[in-house]
């Protein structure tokens, strides 16, 4: 019997972008808050790249070590000049570049409303030749959808308009923080709350700043213990971002009384205002906590996301992170979940 050929190997090419939107000036949002009522009280950023003569959203490929949710803010800026954060994800759009090459191309509901303590993190973006984006415009939706090019592109602006009718376009971010590589135990003569990371763990935080900053995390809640507290310092440190510390975070305080952390987490999660810009949140905690804060986001999370929710030890590995989006119109629910993991 003669083997089959194994199919060729598929080289796949990441980049990512945004669907950046704002408020129209003349807009009337829902009374009382800040979310758009109706698909005309939005505009959103196009950009017309020359050498295609098309129109389209900004977006560009990944540099080498570079988290994805990183490119995307990065080549929005360098297209657009807007500085953005990042919201609920979208649709990956795949396509194939030739025979062996697929180009993925992730995308996010982008926010123009970056804190100055997120900007302080970010280096200075280049502004990208007029060759490769010659135009830039903040349009209303139904000349967006004349004037883009592709379809996929479109289908990508009928998500964001499902979910405007859905009061799930306005979100704020809620990053479970798993802190970064710490010295083995059993290599640790010291008590165990001041356990250090190791080497590896201190690459994962500088690695984690552009990711942290990408999501702009303007609010950073930790547990006291030294290896918390040093994932989530040097982002504080860039960003002048005081970091609060919460005892209940602890493996000690958890283990004695689950009940304490269930009810920061729970404050945090239904703490959403609707008359003020979201404001993005990141707890960094231990792994033995995790279960419980799943525990707190499970109630407000649906079947069809449910799925998402880490279920098994350890539930995220060393400085990975679970992104809960919470739309807080009528009242507070989760509408998506990412687990955001860095590359080896």
């Amino acid at each position: 019997m003669t083997a089959r050929p194994k199919p060729p190997h598929m080289r796949i090419v990441r980049s990512a972008g945004a669907l950046v939107w704002r408020l129209r000036p003349e807009a009337n949002p829902i009374s009382g808050t800040l979310i758009p009522a109706q698909t005309q009280d939005i505009q959103v950023l196009v950009v017309h790249r020359p050498r295609y003569d098309d129109w389209s959203w900004p977006k560009g490929k990944r540099e080498p070590g570079e988290a994805i949710p990183a490119t995307a803010v990065r080549e929005v800026e360098e297209e657009t000049g807007v500085p953005i954060r990042l919201g609920a994800p979208l649709t990956v759009q795949r396509y194939r570049l030739g025979a062996r090459v697929t180009k993925e191309v992730h995308y996010w509901v982008g926010f123009p409303d970056v804190s100055p303590e997120t900007l302080r993190t970010r280096p200075l973006a280049p502004l990208a030749s007029t060759k490769e984006i010659d135009k830039c415009q903040w349009v209303g939706v139904r000349k967006a959808m004349r004037i883009l090019t592709r379809r996929g592109d479109r289908r990508l602006l009928e998500e964001l308009l499902t979910r405007l009718t859905d009061h799930t376009l306005c979100t704020r971010t809620l990053a479970v923080l798993r802190h970064a590589k710490a010295t083995k135990r059993s290599q640790w003569e010291g008590t165990e709350m001041a356990r250090p990371l190791s080497r590896r763990g201190s690459s994962q935080v500088l690695r984690l700043i552009p990711a942290l900053s990408a999501l702009g995390i303007d609010r950073i809640i930790t547990s006291p213990w030294r290896r918390c507290v040093a994932t989530v310092a040097p982002y504080a440190t860039l960003s002048g971002i005081p970091l609060k510390t919460e005892a209940s975070f602890t493996e000690d305080a958890y283990r004695n009384d689950p009940s304490q952390m269930r009810a920061v987490v729970r404050e945090i999660i239904m703490e959403g205002r609707l008359d003020a810009p979201a404001a993005p949140l990141a707890m960094c905690v231990h792994r033995p906590t995790i279960p419980g804060i799943i525990g707190e986001l499970a109630p407000l999370t649906p079947n069809n996301l449910g799925r998402l929710l880490p279920q098994t030890d350890p539930y995220l590995k060393t400085a990975g992170m679970l992104l809960a989006h919470i739309a807080d119109y009528p009242e507070p629910r989760i509408v998506d979940l990412e687990v955001f993991r860095l590359d080896p």
